[in-house]
C-alpha cells in the first residue's frame, strides 16, 4: 500500500489518503481539501472516514470544506475533541484563521490499541500524547501515520497548549519498543522515514532510548 500524499505549499503539512478498493480514508485534511475533493471526484472513490492524528489547525482546517459536500465519520481521540471548537487550543489564530467544527458531525472516539476495520484488514490506533493530549499514530499495514509525534531527524514540539515533554518521551519509547525497524513513518510534515532509520540517526530518539 502506497498512500497518496497531498502537501500544503505554505506550511508543509502532509495529508494522506489510503484506499481499499473504492473506499478512501483521509488522514489530517489540513490545507488540502480542494485537492482531496478533486481526487475523489476524478477517481470515483468514496470517502469512508477521516482520521485525525491530532487537532491542530494545520491538520484540520479543511474538515469544514469536506463537510460541505460529503458525509463521513470523524475519528479523533477524546482528549483532542475540545481543540475542534477552541481557537486557543487548535492554534488557528497563529495561521490568521479560526476553526469551529460544524455541529452534528458524526464522531467516533479512538483509544489506544483500537482497530478500525478498513478493507480486508484494519487500522491500528496508537495513543502518543505529548504534542497534544489526544495525539495518536495510525498503523496501517507497514505504514505509520505519525502526525506531529515523530519526524525525520526530529520530534514533535511540546510547548503548545496541552503539550508535555514527559508524555512525548513515553510515546517515543512506546513506538520504538513496539514497532519493527522496517515500518515506514509518514509524518505530518516533511519527508517519510523508517523506524530503523530514526533509531540509527535521530539523536533525540537515541537519547530517549538510552534511558529505557
Amino acid at each position: 500500500m502506497t498512500p497518496v500524499v497531498f502537501t500544503d505549499a505554505s506550511f508543509g503539512q502532509n495529508c494522506y489518503l489510503i484506499r481499499a478498493k473504492n473506499e478512501v480514508a483521509v488522514i489530517d485534511p489540513g490545507f488540502n481539501g480542494e485537492a482531496i475533493l478533486a481526487y475523489l471526484a476524478e477517481k470515483g472513490y468514496h470517502l469512508a472516514m477521516v482520521l485525525l492524528t491530532h487537532a491542530h489547525y494545520d491538520h484540520i482546517r479543511d474538515l469544514r470544506l469536506l463537510q460541505k459536500t460529503l458525509e463521513f465519520p470523524l475519528y479523533v481521540h477524546p482528549l483532542d475533541v475540545p481543540f475542534l471548537t477552541d481557537d486557543a487550543l487548535n492554534g488557528s489564530t497563529y495561521f490568521h484563521g479560526s476553526f469551529r467544527l460544524r455541529a452534528g458531525q458524526p464522531m467516533i472516539p479512538v483509544t489506544d490499541g483500537m482497530t478500525i476495520p478498513f478493507g480486508t484488514t484494519a487500522i491500528k490506533v496508537i495513543h502518543t500524547p505529548g504534542h497534544t493530549p489526544g495525539g495518536v499514530c495510525y498503523l496501517y499495514e507497514n505504514e505509520l501515520f505519525a502526525g506531529d509525534t515523530l519526524f525525520q531527524g526530529d520530534l514533535g514540539r511540546t510547548d503548545l497548549a496541552g503539550g508535555s515533554a514527559r508524555q512525548l518521551t513515553d510515546s517515543i519509547k512506546k513506538l520504538f519498543k513496539g514497532l519493527s525497524d522496517g515500518v515506514v513513518v509518514q509524518p505530518g510534515h516533511e519527508s517519510k522515514t523508517t523506524i530503523g532509520e530514526e533509531r540509527k540517526t535521530n539523536h533525540q530518539v537515541q537519547a530517549i532510548l538510552k534511558r529505557i
